[in-house]
């Protein structure tokens, strides 16, 4: 006993390094001496062997630790590290992932994290093959282990599916959902299809999520259109959800809604009594008023075009251009840029920065005479007169082509606007002025008359404006014969909306209070000790016989009240939330006319990330990933509360002072 009590006693003497509290002592099988058991000692962390030391030294010891990575992990999470530190400002309105070390290495968790970035950074799947990129994460944690594309690739998948089932149980509880749909030809020469939802979730939060991104089989017609719409709602459960849908002018688009309204028709579930189903993209109207408006001065458009080129293609022009206009002591901060000939608004940014060096190109024509493209100053004169409402129609464009997705209340003064800046050019004496405005005033009424109530109504719900902006803009935009006809028209449309609204409320709270009632009675025929339920049931009975009508729907009492002050930061979804009490049948209104969209700019984003997923080194991926992929970064990125940049603030600005309610009707500018 003696012997066993100072034996412990004599080796904790021995062992007093503190490198002792990392290793352990253990026998293996010696290799050299043909299996006999031989002494050594292992790391606790990484469980690296070494020679047992006779001398006791622990020199060995001390610089494995020192170089242990695993060692070193241990030592931060006893020290509180234990979780990945990120500014929430970096987070771009992802929930950032909390990573824990303390249940040790996790691969499985680490291939979903990797999943993810490569779905929300578009990142090639042979990322994870990368000899540094291995590296990095072997440096990390010696413990990682290496991942194939291909897993990868499945990772994502799963991803996918797992965060699809989890977006049709957010859909289950969503009343109504407005569409946005447009095709897309890749560098595969497939066409896809681009459907986004748009809804407005419990907390009043605007919401967008792509839910279909799939090829779509030709010939594209209205009817193979219309059945792949169908089809993707069917795989959602939302065919009866469906409120409004967004398409642009194509006419295969004006066959698909036709047939998807005789759908929805058939199932009983059309909305807004079919009034604003199809709702036509309103960057495609303008954009067709603008070819028009372009069409007059098109030989200065080629002619600016010409003259960008020319002058970057050589130093040396460029910097004898740079030296007349500052010999002329023109003081711009503007440059020279090319346009994209497809997207017009880039067209109009190429022309109004080559207006403010149109001397610059007159003195240059006369130093180098092989330049054969200067604008004559009839030219410059014609885009002088339709400048203003060029500025117009680009700021138009350019609010309906924002990332922010506003509600449809933020779009009534914009189109009032261009009709506003169009009438002026259509009254105006000036000949050329006078024509343009008649051919881009007679396309833009053919679209307006479709859109203009549905605007009305998003204004009128918009607690700043009610019927105020309504009655001040009308006389403005409608000769005198027409503005009590249009005004009685959103007015009746409204309430006819909204008694439509009432009378669904009113059967959903009978069904519930019949539902209580049957409660009540079976639960009195089946005790006594229930007999004050019953007695309550009769009195509410007795109370809804007696009660009188109430004098004043929530409709109403909505616009007898003021509307608000003007505020920069005014939040429309954030005031009914607040008023949802208030007016309970008016809020459900609201929530389903200000998640409308006008334009097909949120499906045509979408493109924009297929195309990066689906460049020149990616052109070999299959439809059903390409679609995993996109739709995958539209759910993990999701669709914060609206937060508007300063940018944005200022565009906001802008839309209350608009140009013609303040300033003489007979000058229309935006400067």
């Amino acid at each position: 006993m003696v012997e066993n009590d100072e034996s412990p006693k004599s080796s904790r003497k021995r062992k007093h390094s503190d490198v002792w509290d990392h290793f352990e002592e253990v026998e293996v099988l010696s290799k050299k001496k043909k299996g006999e058991p031989e002494r050594k000692v292992k790391c606790k962390a990484c469980s690296k062997l070494y020679m047992y030391p006779k001398t006791r030294t622990t020199t060995t010891m001390k610089r494995h630790l020192d170089g242990c990575f695993a060692h070193h992990g241990e030592e931060n999470i006893k020290k509180g590290q234990g979780t990945l530190n990120f500014d929430a400002a970096d987070a771009c309105g992802i929930d950032l992932p909390v990573v824990s070390f303390s249940g040790g290495y996790d691969h499985a968790k680490i291939r979903e994290l990797i999943a993810t970035m490569i779905i929300v950074h578009e990142y090639p799947f042979r990322m994870v093959e990368h000899f540094w990129f291995n590296v990095r994460m072997k440096t990390l944690n010696p413990s990682y282990q290496k991942t194939s594309r291909t897993t990868i690739k499945n990772e994502c998948l799963q991803i996918f599916k797992s965060r699809k089932e989890t977006l049709k149980k957010e859909l289950k509880h969503v009343g109504k959902i407005s569409l946005t749909c447009d095709l897309w030809t890749s560098n595969q020469t497939l066409c896809y299809m681009s459907l986004v939802a748009h809804y407005i979730d419990s907390e009043w939060n605007m919401q967008y999520r792509v839910i279909s991104f799939l090829e779509l089989e030709p010939p594209h017609t209205g009817i193979v259109i219309s059945q792949a719409i169908f089809e993707c709602l069917s795989d959602w459960k939302i065919e009866d959800k469906i409120a409004t849908i967004t398409l642009d002018n194509a006419s295969s688009n004006d066959v698909a809604a036709r047939q998807l309204m005789s759908k929805f028709k058939a199932r009983g579930s059309v909305f807004f009594h079919g009034k604003f189903f199809h709702v036509r993209c309103s960057a495609h109207i303008l954009n067709l008023l603008v070819s028009d408006g372009l069409k007059a001065i098109e030989p200065l458009i080629e002619n600016i075009r010409q003259t960008v080129k020319y002058l970057k293609k050589s130093p040396s022009r460029l910097y004898k251009f740079t030296e007349i206009f500052k010999s002329l002591n023109m003081s711009t901060k503007r440059g020279l840029c090319l346009d994209v000939p497809t997207r017009w608004g880039s067209t109009y940014k190429m022309l109004e920065h080559a207006f403010s060096f149109k001397n610059a190109f007159l003195h240059y024509a006369d130093l180098d005479a092989n330049y054969k493209w200067e604008p004559s100053s009839e030219e410059w004169r014609l885009y002088a007169k339709i400048r203003d409402i060029l500025a117009v129609l680009n700021m138009t464009t350019t609010m309906f082509s924002g990332s922010t997705y506003p509600t449809a209340n933020e779009f009534f003064l914009l189109i009032v606007n261009v009709k506003k800046v169009l009438d002026d050019a259509s009254a105006s004496t000036d000949k050329f002025l006078h024509d343009m405005g008649n051919a881009m005033l007679q396309k833009f009424e053919k679209y307006w008359k479709e859109c203009s109530t549905l605007l009305s109504i998003a204004s009128i719900l918009d607690p700043r404006y009610k019927m105020d902006l309504i009655n001040f803009c009308f006389p403005k935009i409608y000769v005198a014969s027409d503005i009590e006809h249009n005004i009685d028209s959103v007015s009746s449309t409204l309430k006819e909306l909204y008694e439509h609204y009432e009378s669904d409320h009113t059967a959903n709270l009978v069904a519930a209070e019949k539902k209580v009632d049957n409660q009540a009675v079976a639960s009195e025929n089946g005790t006594s000790s229930n007999s004050l339920m019953a007695i309550s049931t009769q009195f509410r009975t007795f109370m809804k016989t007696t009660a009188k009508k109430v004098s004043k729907s929530d409709l109403f009492a909505y616009l007898d009240e003021a509307a608000l002050n003007h505020s920069e930061d005014f939040d429309v979804l954030l005031w009914w939330k607040q008023n949802s009490s208030r007016y309970p049948i008016l809020s459900k209104v609201a929530k389903d006319i200000l998640t409308v969209p006008v334009s097909t700019v949120s499906s045509e984003s979408s493109f924009s990330t297929g195309g990066r997923v689906l460049d020149n080194y990616r052109s070999s991926l299959l439809p059903n990933t390409v679609e995993a992929l996109v739709c995958s970064a539209s759910w993990i990125r999701g669709s914060q509360k609206k937060k508007k940049a300063n940018k944005d603030k200022e565009d906001q600005d802008d839309l209350l002072e608009v140009p013609f309610l303040d300033k003489d009707p007979s000058i229309v500018s935006t400067d």
